[in-house]
């Protein structure tokens, strides 16, 4: 009877501690098509509250990385060895607060947005899981059952590790004890991942708009590279395929059906989440009301009605 007690005890242990690393003080869950600004967005607001980030999709490019490097290109019949190679594999996104970039804004201004490293077994593949051929496949390997819960594990996990924790600090009012909390951007974190976040985003924009972006985005990396490389600046390296917008566009639209339309944890506007469209935004607009909608929810002032 002793041993059986001790058994249970441990048992509920265990589940105790399960549940606390999977409990938090206040998640963001924001989702929304490819392309929308998920990212960028989610690292702005994480900065903003002074909350942890995780790149989901960075994970899902990680395990398309995985897939091509291994020559597995029919992800249905390869599934086994794809998922086999995720648990064998680890993944880090090191979100730097202290390290930031300069976000062109589409309408006006400009803001500061935190830099994020994704690393694959140690490996620094920050770049290369945006390159056009992971674009191309990521929507077939993120479709796969099997993938998505190896994929799941390492999201909450991630999580878990991310956020950061409550403090207190001197108000007009006296201490005010500030929620920590985690920023995770994707495809079904409000539906899926985190389905009791205490506020679910859902971002969208129109397919052209989220084009120009992307190309925008492939640009950069582009001239950054060629600064980086004489030969590349010289034209004597350029790339194989250069999208145009219209090409993008058309990606876009069939990732859109791809994610809708898949078995598994389809992209879906979770029934309690806040719809902003961003497609005529600025990006100070859709950081800003989201932090603000965060801190209405945790009993925090509001800093930036003006807008």
């Amino acid at each position: 009877m002793l041993c059986l007690r001790a058994t249970l005890c441990r048992r509920a242990s265990q589940r105790l501690l399960v549940h606390r690393r999977l409990a938090r003080d206040f998640t963001i869950a924001i989702d929304g098509p490819a392309a929308s600004g998920k990212s960028s967005t989610a690292r702005a607001v994480a900065l903003e509250l002074g909350f942890g980030y995780i790149d989901s999709g960075s994970i899902y490019r990680c395990a398309t990385l995985l897939a091509l490097r291994n020559n597995i290109a029919d992800v249905s019949t390869g599934a086994t060895d794809l998922i086999d190679l995720i648990n064998k594999s680890s993944v880090n996104i090191k979100f730097q607060p202290s390290s930031t970039r300069s976000a062109p804004n589409l309408i006006t201004g400009r803001l500061s947005v935190p830099d994020v490293r994704i690393l694959l077994n140690e490996e620094d593949v920050s770049e290369e899981i945006r390159k056009p051929e992971v674009n191309r496949l990521v929507a077939k390997v993120a479709s796969d059952g099997g993938v998505r819960t190896a994929v799941l594990g390492i999201q909450r996990a991630l999580a878990g590790a991310a956020e950061t924790r409550s403090t207190s600090v001197a108000g007009k009012d006296g201490v005010v004890s500030v929620p920590g909390g985690v920023v995770m951007d994707g495809r079904d974190i409000g539906t899926t991942i985190f389905p009791n976040a205490e506020l679910k985003i859902y971002l969208d924009a129109s397919a052209m708009a989220r084009a120009i972006r992307r190309w925008d985005e492939m640009n950069s990396s582009l001239k950054q590279a060629r600064a980086a490389d004489p030969a590349l600046a010289a034209g004597d390296k350029a790339p194989a395929e250069y999208p145009s917008v219209e090409d993008i566009a058309r990606e876009l639209e069939e990732r859109d059906y791809a994610d809708i339309n898949r078995e598994h944890s389809p992209l879906r506007i979770a029934k309690d989440a806040v719809v902003i469209d961003n497609t005529a935004m600025t990006f100070e607009q859709q950081v800003y009301s989201i932090a603000d909608l965060a801190r209405d929810r945790m009993g925090l002032e509001r800093k930036h009605d003006d807008l």
